[in-house]
């Protein structure tokens, strides 16, 4: 069994698992809520996950500095969790590369960085651990099928350009 690759690149099984996470998560509130839609609506489910999984989708756009190596750290521990599932679970590896490839520019990987600062004080003073499972849940998604090119991949190909433009605008 290998190690765990720091990695910004992510195969067909993390994106799998990034998805599976993805579903559990509001599967696990809709039964939660006596099956009502209207509850997964709320703000305090959708702020948490949405915060998580953007930030970590634009820290994998960052290949460098801590941004890199905490976003990497997860999207290659989602990848080797997808692999050992996939082949415990439906036989084969999924090591097939699907990630998008775009990269955050020196004042973009600013703001991605203030956006995790802000994160990390969001979990220090959150109210309860839902919250903080909610966001971490969403960060682990964001890093794993958050970046590849299926639906998924919707936040990272609108998100690391508007990061870039603003990153350039406010910046410089």
């Amino acid at each position: 069994m290998s190690s765990i690759e720091i990695t910004h690149t992510v195969t067909r099984a993390g994106s799998a698992i990034g998805f599976a996470v993805f579903i559990g998560t509001w599967a696990f509130l809709f039964f939660k809520h006596k099956r009502k839609f209207t509850a997964l609506r709320k703000k305090k489910y959708l702020v948490p996950y949405a915060w998580g999984l953007g930030v970590l989708v634009l820290a994998s756009a960052c290949q460098g500095g801590l941004l890199g190596l905490v976003s990497g750290f997860t999207t290659g521990s989602g990848n080797k969790a997808g692999e050992l599932t996939s082949r415990g679970m439906v036989g084969g590896d999924g090591t097939i590369a699907v990630a998008q490839q775009a990269h955050l520019t020196f004042s973009g990987s600013w703001i991605a960085l203030i956006l995790l600062g802000l994160a990390v004080a969001f979990c220090w003073f959150a109210k309860n651990m839902g919250e903080r499972l909610l966001m971490l849940s969403g960060a682990f998604s964001g890093a794993t099928w958050g970046l590849s090119i299926s639906l998924g991949g919707l936040a990272a190909y609108t998100g690391v350009p508007l990061s870039n433009w603003l990153g350039a605008l406010v910046i410089g």
